[in-house]
């Protein structure tokens, strides 16, 4: 991740410094001040003022969503200025200014197509007609080997994705809860890489795959489990995770991790199923 300076710098050649008006400010702040007023014009297509909902549809076009933690500050003031202006939620250029100032950078490189998708509704069109066409194959069952997963709705579908700039789009039933199962090893395995790094985590499991089947309880030669994605290799990881605490500890610590990794979006825990996957 780029610091905020790196950031601007990044940004800089786009704009070079004999275009810019006499007696303009050529500081850091500046450079800002301007990228603000760029974006304003951009969105405003000739306006005086600017709908928020017009920005936010706008946003939404290049992949980012209001509630993208990222852009919690600018969306906190747009919700301060319409509760305490009388601008029936229209933005002049420094009103808009000052909303997006904290999150200037991220904004230009969305609305600058300068994420690793340009063209997010473009690419979102090619997912839904798959999603359409997808959506018509009705055979294969639901799992059955953990009876609360039997009683899954098979006719539920749906698909959400993440870039790695956090454009994210979504269709079909994304927000019903389900199950995580073992799609959960690579999240937790994330969490003690970050936590404990990667050598010592290492230690206690290998990076190589068994050959065998995922709930097959083997060793490597070293006498550590294969890797964190089969089982073994996944209840080991999973013990790694705040050693120091009990249960209920790593509990909510491993929730919360995972909720920020979500990005603060919902994330919870089927008791039922953890329960009678106990007993199978």
């Amino acid at each position: 991740m780029l610091q905020k300076e790196e950031q601007v710098a990044v940004l800089r050649p786009h704009f070079p410094h004999h275009s810019l008006p006499p007696n303009s400010d050529s500081s850091e702040s500046g450079m800002l001040s301007r990228l603000g007023d760029l974006l304003f014009y951009t969105i405003a297509e000739g306006q005086e003022r600017i709908p928020i909902h017009k920005f936010t549809t706008a946003l939404k076009a290049t992949g980012l969503q209001t509630s993208d933690p990222r852009l919690r500050d600018c969306m906190s003031e747009m919700h301060r200025v319409v509760q305490e202006s009388s601008s029936g939620g229209l933005l002049d250029r420094d009103l808009f200014r000052k909303c997006v100032s904290s999150n200037i950078v991220l904004l230009t490189q969305a609305f600058r197509k300068k994420f690793v998708i340009p063209d997010f509704e473009e690419f979102t069109g090619h997912v839904d007609r798959i999603f359409e066409d997808v959506k018509e194959l009705t055979g294969g069952k639901v799992a059955a080997y953990i009876p609360q997963l039997a009683k899954s709705n098979p006719d539920l579908w749906g698909v959400s994705l993440c870039t790695v700039d956090g454009q994210r789009h979504s269709v079909g039933h994304t927000k019903i809860p389900f199950c995580l199962q073992s799609c959960v090893k690579p999240l937790t395995y994330a969490i003690s890489i970050s936590t404990l790094g990667t050598d010592y985590v290492h230690k206690f499991v290998g990076k190589e795959p068994s050959g065998l089947r995922y709930n097959k309880l083997s060793l490597n030669e070293e006498g550590i489990p294969h890797n964190p994605m089969v089982n073994a290799g996944a209840i080991v990881v999973s013990s790694l995770i705040k050693m120091d605490c009990n249960k209920a500890e790593k509990f909510d610590f491993v929730l919360q991790y995972l909720n920020k990794m979500a990005g603060n979006e919902y994330m919870g825990f089927s008791n039922a199923t953890a329960f009678l996957r106990g007993w199978t």
